[in-house]
């Protein structure tokens, strides 16, 4: 069977990368390696080229212009190294940082969470972050959980606060509740809302009239009591005057 050769830049297998997200780099370094395996490329210059076959114009002439790119000493590694470099943010032990983190809680503090599914988009991108922080020990397990807690707004976390109360009666009120634990009294606060958390309040102004009670006293009616009852009380005292015995 011929060996495949490497795709052609734009072709659906080709490997990409957006300079613009460094995250991206090491899965484009582990793609390339993928396809030089497949390709049975070996040769180190060969590989850096490819590397940079598959890039838009304008950072393929930076890697280019790179002294391991242009030194045939340098190896494949040496090149990649460089160019990790060139990405803060790209390389394994900095991917995620604690002011990601931050930014992540006040984006979703200002925004709010509506539903399950927000829910769940926040609680999935925290996690990332988070296991990645705890295993460089970068914050504590009781930081994760006060980090987390901090991105619902206080309506919302006074009542995912009160679940938690009553489901832990006896857990001390300043010690941060874990993040398990904060995410599944969210869920029940949230269950069976999977289109608005809460909806909002009409409008006074805009509410429709009430409709009049079905015995409600019309006006005309109101005026003719009004005019039967001096015409009756006019008598009486008229009735009263003429009984009376002269002195």
């Amino acid at each position: 069977m011929a060996t495949p050769s490497m795709p052609a830049r734009g072709d659906r297998t080709a490997p990409t990368f957006d300079p613009h997200q460094p995250r991206e780099l090491r899965r484009y370094f582990s793609d390339l390696d993928f396809h030089f395996g497949r390709s049975a490329v070996g040769d180190e210059q060969e590989r850096k080229k490819h590397a940079c076959r598959f890039l838009d114009v304008d950072t393929c002439e930076l890697w280019e212009s790179l002294t391991t790119f242009t030194d045939a000493t340098k190896t494949f590694k040496d090149f990649c190294e460089e160019v990790y470099r060139l990405y803060p943010g790209s390389e394994e032990e900095r991917k995620w940082s604690v002011s990601d983190m931050d930014k992540l809680v006040g984006e979703t503090s200002r925004v709010g969470i509506l539903s399950l599914s927000e829910l769940g988009d926040y609680h999935r991108r925290f996690l990332v972050i988070t296991v990645f922080l705890l295993s460089k020990a970068r914050i504590s397990v009781a930081e994760q959980g006060r980090a987390f807690a901090r991105g619902f707004q206080l309506e919302l976390w006074a009542r995912i606060s009160q679940h938690l109360q009553l489901k832990f009666p006896d857990h001390f009120p300043d010690d941060p509740y874990n993040l398990q634990d904060i995410h599944d009294a969210a869920r029940f606060v949230f269950h069976g809302t999977t289109a608005a958390y809460s909806a909002t309040p009409t409008d006074i102004s805009r509410a429709a009239p009430a409709a009049p009670p079905t015995n409600a006293i019309k006006a005309e009616d109101l005026a003719t009591m009004f005019e039967r009852l001096t015409d009756t009380f006019v008598k009486a005292i008229t009735a009263q005057g003429t009984s009376r015995p002269a002195d």
